[in-house]
């Protein structure tokens, strides 16, 4: 057969179509069909790594080979829902191990190429057990993640922790202006927030962490915080909070109300003491077994009144930071305990604004009663304060608990569309168990 002309034609992207024509019989003799592109290859990326049911989890996927444009469609294990999209969010609501798949598809006609990965994830509930740590955890509608029932090495340890809101309001009121709210950390914001919330762990191998980490408001103008419970092999463990003041450019000043419960030994015989600047420890509520000491105040009728002044024998709330530390335990300002052992607790405030007025902590000392929570009003008439509403029980010898309420000013960080030209500030209140 004499081959009177041979042409090489491109019949469809990515195919190479080899057409042999014979002169004698003017038809088609053979033909001979393949792909001239690589095969189509993919895979996914999941952020963060350490999943907890709850969080808004992001899934990015890459492909390469075939013919682009790309097409991927998503399942995750949970429901029939399907997203598409080379990068998308899946919240999972449930611990478990899920299967996602990821079907690619390319652009090549007639018959394009496909590929599919699957890979299984696991994702974590409550409680999380690392460490000789037991912590239970609850994302919260308004009050961010709440830890409950946590236990070290068997032993109950925090009965109840959460961030009821944070009160913000302008530093000095501006001329025709008003800043005034109580921001919640809610649950619609944590699902805001890609990837925001995860465990994360200490990169030290000689002190040994876990935390969880929660981000709320995670938006360009406003207001965004991000919440941690760390939990040291130690049996120490902290509650952090940054702040992140975007947006609004005036200087605000900002009061985090944490609510905490702890378990320190027999609740029965509870008692929370302050150091103070003779180098004691002061019980800041006692009750009971006054004995007359012999001192009369003669302007009331010779009644009892030790040193020439009346002194409360009972009280709750605001105690402030006096700045006096403890340096024997860990430069420590308040302590909680029984007697035998003890939480000694170290407030922390590290303000972006480092000009700005310094203010003092406070820790309101009450009788615990579960589901004690501040009114959530918003906006409030005055800035809110828990001392207004908590039950003005006593509080000595018996279980407790308390609110912890660092204050600070800061300044904006950046405006929208500009540079960012700070940090977040951050307040923490660190436990260190002795006895316990």
């Amino acid at each position: 057969m004499t081959i009177a002309d041979i042409r090489v034609l491109r019949i469809r992207p990515a195919m190479l179509v080899a057409i042999i024509i014979s002169t004698a019989l003017y038809g088609i003799s053979n033909i001979t069909a393949a792909h001239g592109a690589a095969p189509l290859n993919g895979s996914f990326t999941i952020n963060p790594q350490f999943i907890l049911a709850g969080g808004n989890d992001s899934f990015t996927a890459t492909a390469s080979g075939g013919l682009s444009p790309y097409k991927f469609n998503w399942t995750f294990g949970d429901s029939p829902l399907v997203a598409n999209g080379s990068f998308t969010t899946h919240i999972f609501s449930v611990a478990g191990s899920y299967t996602v798949t990821l079907n690619i598809t390319d652009s090549t006609p007639i018959l394009p190429m496909k590929t599919t990965i699957t890979n299984t994830v696991t994702v974590h509930g409550s409680p999380l057990n690392i460490n000789g740590w037991s912590v239970n955890w609850n994302i919260t509608a308004f009050h961010g993640v709440e830890i409950y029932n946590s236990s070290y090495n068997g032993v109950l340890t925090i009965r109840d922790a959460l961030i009821n809101g944070v009160s913000v309001v302008y530093f000095q009121q501006p001329p025709g202006l008003s800043c005034l709210f109580f921001d919640d950390l809610g649950r619609d914001d944590l699902g805001g927030s890609i990837a925001g919330f995860t465990v994360q762990n200490s990169t030290d191998p000689s002190n040994p962490w876990f935390q969880i980490r929660a981000n709320f408001n995670p938006s360009l103008v406003g207001y965004n915080y991000t919440q941690f419970w760390r939990f040291y092999k130690s049996g120490e463990w902290d509650a952090t909070l940054y702040v992140g003041h975007i947006g609004c450019g005036w200087n605000h000043y900002y009061q985090p109300h944490y609510r905490i419960d702890l378990a320190a030994g027999n609740k029965n015989r509870h008692v929370m003491s302050q150091y103070t600047p003779s180098g004691m420890w002061q019980n800041l509520i006692w009750e009971g077994n006054y004995t007359d000491n012999g001192f009369r105040d003669t302007a009331h009728n010779a009644t009892q009144s030790p040193s020439g002044v009346w002194r409360n024998l009972i009280w709750e709330g605001n105690y402030t930071d006096n700045g006096f530390r403890d340096t024997a335990h860990n430069a420590t300002q308040w302590r909680l305990g029984d007697g035998t052992g003890y939480y000694y607790m170290v407030p922390r405030v590290n303000p972006y604004a480092g000009d700005m007025p310094k203010i003092a902590s406070k820790i309101y000392l009450v009788r615990d009663r579960p589901g004690e929570l501040e009114p959530d009003v918003n906006p409030p008439a005055t800035p809110p304060d828990p001392i207004n509403f908590v039950n003005g029980e006593l509080a000595y010898r018996q279980s407790i608990a308390f609110w912890y309420l660092p204050t600070f000013g800061d300044h904006w960080l950046y405006s929208a569309g500009q540079t960012a030209i700070g940090y977040p500030s951050i307040v923490s209140l660190s436990f260190y168990p002795s006895g316990i």
